[in-house]
Formats: structure tokens, sequence, C-alpha cells
């Protein structure tokens, strides 16, 4: 990598460490950059920064925002669903299922069905009875899922839960 700027070329340098200086003060989680820590504190107090200029719409990563804008406000979509009015830069696989209902990916223990291997993997934890690796930092409470976490965190101790506070200072 080479860069004409010396910001550049030490944000990309930060890419290449382990080091993981930025912690989340939410849930103690590190991250390698700040802006990975960012976009995690923006999905988990559900802030949206990043406001489209064409629309009313705001996303939590300025990632998503640019995909956003790509898909909605340019005319670049060669993918055409037959059926509903989705289009995309892409194929879309999982739009397709919405259509026809295939859910291929099945629990060999209960009845649950899904349309893709992430969304089975996270439901079989919950048949693991043991494996519950997500703590609520405040009552020590366990969790099968990060997402289940956050909601009990915030619903249980919402006042409690600081917003935005140092993780090396105690005030």
């Amino acid at each position: 990598y080479t860069s004409l700027r010396i910001s550049n070329l030490n944000h990309h340098v930060k890419t290449h460490s382990n080091e993981k200086r930025h912690v989340c003060h939410l849930c103690l989680k590190a991250f390698r950059m700040g802006a990975l820590l960012h976009n995690h504190v923006n999905a988990y107090t559900g802030t949206r920064p990043y406001k489209c200029s064409d629309c009313d719409m705001a996303f939590m990563t300025s990632g998503a925002l640019s995909r956003h804008r790509r898909y909605k406000h340019t005319l670049e979509k060669p993918f055409k669903c037959a059926v509903c009015k989705y289009s995309s830069v892409e194929v879309s696989k999982e739009n397709e299922m919405t259509h026809t209902g295939e859910r291929p990916y099945a629990c060999d223990l209960c009845g649950y069905t899904s349309k893709d291997t992430y969304k089975l993997k996270r439901h079989m934890i919950t048949h693991s009875g043991s494996e519950k690796p997500y703590e609520c930092y405040i009552c020590q409470a366990k969790f099968t899922q990060g997402d289940t976490m956050k909601v009990h965190t915030l619903q249980k101790h919402g006042e409690n839960v600081p917003k935005y506070q140092c993780p090396h200072c105690s005030t």
C-alpha cells in the first residue's frame, strides 16, 4: 500500500495491528480502529448519524449509507426481481426465497428453518443449554445471543447504562 498522504498511510498501518486500543464502554468489547468502535456503539445504542441527502433514511455506518445511495438513488440496478419491484446491483437469493417461501436450512432438534446459515447457527446456540457467551456487565445475566443481551441491558438497566464514558476513568 502506498499513499500520498501520511495520514492515509498511518490509517492503513493500523489495519495490520492486532492491538485493540478502542474499548466499548457498554460491553467492553475492544476494536483495532476507532471507526469500528464508533460503528459498534451506534449499533448498540441505535444511533443513526449518517443521513441520506436524497431522502429521509439514516444509517449507523457510512458503508450502509453508501450502499443505500448506490441501490436507491442511482440507475445502476441490472438485476430486477420478476415478482416484486425489488432491484439490486447484484442477484439476491434471499429476495427470491421471500417469494418461494424456501427455507433450506433446518434445525435437527426442532422445527426451526432459516433462509441462511448464519441465522441457523445463531439458533443452534439456544439448544446448547450451557453456551451463553454474552454476559450483562451490570447483573451478570447470561445470554446465548448478543442482541438479546443488548435488549436486556437497555430494558432492565436503561437508567444505569452510561451513554459515553471514558474506559480509563471512573467518573
